[in-house]
């Protein structure tokens, strides 16, 4: 019988995972690259081709505030759009009667960004994760070669039991989607994620 101790909740999160790298495709080469991020900064960086980007991490969020002069309604609109957020002054358009009119951009005090995988991208960047693969059109992925270890290792369990130091009662495997963790999807997922494992 194959026993595993779960880990604590948040042990494989992009946060933790971006210290060490995330493993992505190079959109250059579609070789493995590594994505990793501090406070501050997210780097991207390919071995095989050299390309390289960093992005910082700061953002703002960004707004109108006016009084219509036509319908004499006061309104806040959000300014999405980051090409948009350099300017000092915006035409909006009122969302109560479609009046535009200039307003002033105001920027609401810097956060860090943290992000999610979303669509098998990471969030620093939106480039593909190298460890990404379609379970009966479910994306299974995971972080980096560490992370996909604990899957297996998780997955393929016949006991799963929690850790004896963890207080919140949460574990990793609260994060995983419920398809994965389903026993009649065992065989099937731990194939893929093992081909997924000897490609990496």
């Amino acid at each position: 019988m194959k026993r595993i101790t779960d880990k604590p909740y948040y042990t494989y999160s992009v946060e933790k995972a971006a210290v060490s790298g995330i493993l992505v495709k190079c959109p250059e080469c579609c070789g493995t690259a590594v994505v990793t991020a501090d406070k501050h900064n997210a780097f991207f960086r390919c071995a095989n081709c050299g390309k390289s980007k960093t992005k910082e991490r700061i953002a703002y969020c960004c707004k109108v505030e006016n009084l219509c002069d036509k319908c004499g309604r006061y309104y806040r609109v959000n300014i999405n759009d980051e090409e948009k957020q350099h300017f000092s002054i915006l035409n909006v358009l009122c969302p109560y009667c479609g009046f535009i009119m200039p307003g002033n951009i105001q920027k609401t005090s810097p956060h860090v960004l943290v992000g999610h995988i979303k669509g098998g991208r990471e969030p620093f960047f939106g480039l593909e994760l190298q460890l990404l693969t379609e379970y009966k059109g479910k994306l299974a992925w995971a972080l980096n070669r560490e992370h996909l270890t604990y899957l297996i290792n998780y997955i393929s369990a016949d006991l799963r039991e929690k850790p004896l130091y963890n207080n919140t009662m949460r574990t990793q495997a609260d994060m995983l989607p419920a398809f994965l963790k389903t026993a009649k999807n065992r065989k099937g997922i731990i194939k893929c994620l093992e081909k997924m494992y000897k490609l990496s």
